[in-house]
């Protein structure tokens, strides 16, 4: 039997491209404004003549960012909390999600919807008892309570997409290394983790982005400027009704680069993570 074959005419072909081309060009001209922005003088900011053509640029601004202001550690406190927090809370989502997909006891689906749940709590409503909590702690004005705060958001999310993964694996598969003697530890690390590092790659790309673009509580529990995060050094730029746009805008560009460089390289694993944890369950 011949297999059917949808023929696209040359308008419709030229039709798609155009929209991709459309939808490309929204996607990516807030990057080109802000990397044209970041490389003007204070006074090229304002001038409308050849506002979208890159003429008369400089490097003054990200003088000023690593001379002036402490960048370099700012991002050091970012990257730290972020891969901290996402290491953390890929370890606990392993384990939780585990337990809930495999375990059997009393209330486990209801648990895995709770989990959900617990995510969608917005972090507005967390900030003050977060505080409160880590003041009790001594844990404010540190990096490592901001890392542990981070859980509170990180750990849900993780534990609830590495647990839909999780379901897409045979039991048949865990069944037999039991049978050959293994532990449930040792099937867990010897034969399930192994078989879900997509979906582990791709909740801990998820929880470092979140932890690294996080805001609220670096504004609640630090109060040193040395231990602030990139995020919350980007408000250092904008005094009363001032805006430093070129040295704002070069560390905004500064600060989303890593985590796009990071997505690059686990772009299959994150793709194939989001596509195999839903096939069941």
């Amino acid at each position: 039997m011949m297999e059917s074959r949808r023929k696209y005419s040359p308008l419709s072909q030229v039709l798609t491209y155009v929209v991709l081309a459309v939808f490309v060009v929204v996607a990516l001209f807030p990057f080109y404004w802000m990397a044209l922005t970041s490389f003007r003088t204070p006074k090229g900011v304002y001038v409308r003549e050849n506002m979208l053509v890159p003429r008369n640029l400089t490097l003054e601004n990200y003088q000023y960012i690593f001379s002036q202001r402490p960048t370099l550690i700012w991002l050091r406190n970012s990257a730290f909390v972020g891969l901290g927090s996402s290491l953390l809370s890929v370890t606990i989502g392993v384990l939780g999600g585990y337990a809930v997909v495999r375990l059997k006891f009393r209330g486990n689906r209801s648990m895995a919807k709770a989990i959900l749940f617990t995510y969608l709590v917005p972090s507005s409503l967390l900030f003050i008892p977060m505080f409160i909590l880590m003041h009790r702690l001594g844990l404010i004005n540190s990096l490592w309570g901001l890392m542990l705060t981070y859980q509170s958001f990180n750990v849900p999310f993780c534990t609830w997409l590495i647990l839909g993964y999780f379901r897409s694996i045979p039991e048949e598969l865990e069944d037999a290394a039991l049978i050959d003697g293994c532990s449930k530890l040792g099937v867990l690390f010897r034969i399930v983790l192994p078989l879900s590092a997509p979906g582990i790659v791709t909740a801990f790309i998820f929880g470092f982005t979140n932890s690294w673009n996080e805001f609220l509580y670096v504004i609640t529990l630090i109060q040193s400027r040395d231990r602030m995060t990139l995020p919350t050094g980007l408000g250092s730029y904008i005094m009363g009704d001032v805006f430093l746009w070129g040295p704002l805008m070069a560390t905004a560009l500064i600060t989303t680069i890593p985590p796009i460089i990071l997505f690059m390289f686990v772009q299959r694993y994150v793709v194939s993570g989001m596509t195999l944890g839903s096939v069941k369950g």
